[in-house]
């Protein structure tokens, strides 16, 4: 795959014009301290940001232990186990749109809350949903990480993940519980926009699960929170890639 549009050095942003989401906590410090594709290179960022090797020590997170291994009992592979994972956040810990819907008010984002409380809560900001996925893939011994996507020129973005399988990295969105997969291969989060062809695959898959979510949802709730999904092309969101290491403990 080509990623020749994804690097380019001179069109990066200073780190003080990132991307300001509506967060505290460590969600703002991981948002505002990620390491950015065109700054750092895409070699960089695929061999040398991310490794397979994970902290995690076994026992430390029980809960979320027990969530993974039912969520992922009987797969095949850890290809399997991720996708599982991915659908279940996307149920399980509903993007926050779905919060307003059903409760009639807007979920704070500024709670600070432990990944088991977001799942106890049920609902979560993009970012907070990552957390939830990369953690519960850390405790099964996937390696993953938050993936920081945005716009410039429409000043939005996305959160999304990264899992590792098999030394290729795989990009998830965990808010529609959807797969980045082309002819049965994982795609890296740099690629989907960055590669072309990749580009106008994803770009209509995109477009129907974003217009899906406006019936679902309408414009009050997501021309504010999540205009990416708006926006006439969504997959234009991911214009802009940035990664975080968020290692569960």
């Amino acid at each position: 795959m080509s990623t020749t549009t994804t690097a380019r050095p001179a069109a990066a942003r200073h780190i003080d014009q990132r991307y300001m989401p509506r967060v505290g906590g460590i969600d703002l410090e991981q948002s505002l301290n990620y390491i950015a594709v065109a700054d750092a290179g895409v070699d960089f960022c695929y061999r040398c940001y991310t490794g397979s090797r994970l902290p995690y020590q076994k026992g430390a997170r029980p809960v979320l232990e027990k969530i993974a291994a039912e969520v992922t009992a009987g797969s095949s592979d850890q290809r399997e186990a991720a996708l599982r994972l991915n659908d279940w956040v996307s149920r399980k810990v509903a993007w926050a749109g779905y919060h307003w819907k059903h409760k009639g008010k807007r979920l704070a984002t500024d709670l600070a809350l432990s990944e088991e409380n977001l799942i106890e809560q049920g609902y979560g900001w993009c970012n907070e949903q990552v957390r939830v996925l990369c953690c519960l893939t850390q405790v099964i011994d996937i390696p993953s990480r938050i993936v920081f996507a945005c716009n410039r020129a429409g000043n939005y973005g996305h959160c999304v993940t990264e899992v590792l399988l098999a030394g290729q990295w795989l990009m998830l969105d965990e808010s529609f519980g959807y797969a980045f997969e082309f002819n049965g291969k994982p795609v890296r989060a740099v690629d989907v926009f960055g590669d072309i062809r990749m580009r106008e695959h994803f770009q209509p898959i995109y477009k129907k699960m974003c217009d899906d979510l406006i019936k679902e949802l309408g414009h009050s709730i997501l021309d504010g929170d999540f205009a990416m999904s708006v926006s006439p092309n969504p997959l234009d969101g991911f214009e802009v890639i940035g990664f975080h290491n968020h290692f569960v403990h």
